[in-house]
């Protein structure tokens, strides 16, 4: 049987984690939904495209802010 996850992955590597731009949750650095041998694992990165300094940035959310509706500074919303 397949093992869950993979240590390339953040999911089975803990070095590859950063912070929420809104809480300062630790969280996986990989943006997207969980491989296929982890039908278990939700989605926990959102990327949020927002402004920092004038320039256009990716801002690192947890789902639970993502939930609740936070944006970052000039939110874009894409199509």
């Amino acid at each position: 049987m397949p093992s869950k996850g993979s240590a390339y992955r953040a999911e089975g590597n803990p070095t590859l984690r950063t912070v929420c731009a809104h809480c300062g949750k630790s969280i996986p650095t990989e943006v997207g939904h969980a491989h296929p041998l982890d039908v278990d694992l939700r989605r926990e990165t959102w990327g949020l495209v927002g402004y920092h300094a004038a320039l256009k940035t990716v801002f690192a959310t947890c789902t639970a802010c993502h939930d609740t509706g936070w944006q970052p500074p000039e939110f874009e919303r894409g199509n």
